[in-house]
């Protein structure tokens, strides 16, 4: 183990070299806005990805494009829910009504003794018309059911991107807020005077207790009680230093905020924006996705569905307004 006291010829060098390992905080120039003092850099804050290459402007138009493309598709989509209910529903009808006539005209046939009465005719004419009829909805049936799935999947598609949308702007707008508030914070002169004057002296006395850590520095070969202070960076190895002044800053960095999180009014509600309300999920929304999103899975169904449809719509059309035949 390294122990420091046996070095004597270094007492008075590691008590210079420990005074000078204190943390000093310069006199620094207030933030600008929107960033950080200057000289000073991030070890454990960054930005969200998205605050790099977009704005909260960009999104919100964004998120409304989204909005408009998911009511547009969704009211089809119902239209469309609408009409397939209604077709399966006057099938059955149908089916009911050609069996009645199926079996009336056979009773009447064989009432009359093989007598093919007005009766007769006008049982087998019903039966006949409502065959036809019956074959016409399942014929439109088997046309609407590809049609409305694949508008169900388009209309998943787009709410499943409003709503990853709408949750990058949550994130984007709340970093924004964040950084305004620092920023407003930091424009309070007296409170920063203050604050610069006492936080060096925390920074030392946390340097100083991390130093003191005998479970820590036993790690390092270095035995706390032999020596109080910081005077210990002096004998150990470039790598330990490393360590050790990382852990410092990690101790420095969660003691202040920690402190600062201690003074703010936890608010337990999720952060909301006007306007990016994404409406209840109707009940023939829902598309079996197996539980995930698949990427490949997804247009390869779509596919599918095109090559059962009579006609596939452009998304110019599955966007259109204009509901006109």
């Amino acid at each position: 183990m390294n122990q420091p006291a046996t070095i004597t010829q270094q007492t008075d060098r590691n008590s210079r070299e420990g005074q000078t390992m204190e943390t000093k905080q310069p006199e620094v120039p207030a933030p600008a806005k929107g960033g950080k003092v200057p000289g000073r850099k991030f070890n454990y804050f960054s930005p969200p990805d998205i605050a790099g290459y977009t704005t909260e402007e960009k999104l919100t138009l964004t998120f409304e494009k989204e909005l408009k493309s998911y009511h547009t598709r969704r009211q089809k989509l119902t239209e469309a829910c609408s009409e397939l209910d209604r077709l399966k529903k006057t099938l059955s009808a149908l089916e009911q009504q050609e069996k009645a006539a199926d079996g009336e005209w056979k009773l009447s046939f064989v009432k009359g003794f093989g007598k093919q009465s007005k009766s007769v005719r006008e049982k087998i004419k019903q039966k006949t018309q409502t065959k036809l009829e019956a074959e016409q909805i399942r014929e439109m049936i088997l046309l609407l059911e590809p049609q409305t799935q694949w508008l169900k999947m388009h209309t998943y598609q787009t709410r499943k991107s409003l709503v990853e949308c709408k949750s990058r702007l949550l994130e984007l707008s709340a970093h924004n807020r964040l950084i305004s508030a620092i920023d407003e914070l930091s424009q309070n002169t007296d409170c920063m005077a203050k604050l610069a004057e006492v936080v060096p002296s925390l920074l030392d006395r946390i340097a100083t207790d991390t130093c003191n850590d005998h479970g820590l520095m036993a790690t390092l070969g270095i035995d706390a009680s032999m020596q109080k202070g910081q005077g210990y960076l002096a004998v150990l190895s470039r790598d330990d230093t490393v360590h050790l002044s990382r852990e410092i800053n990690k101790r420095q960095m969660s003691a202040l905020g920690e402190l600062f999180l201690s003074r703010i009014p936890i608010n337990k509600k999720r952060m909301t924006i006007p306007g990016t309300e994404v409406p209840e999920r109707l009940a023939y929304e829902d598309y079996d996705d197996g539980g995930h999103y698949s990427p490949i899975r997804f247009p390869q169904e779509l596919k599918a569905l095109e090559a059962q449809m009579g006609y596939v719509p452009s998304m110019e059309e599955l966007d259109s307004d204009d509901n006109a035949a």
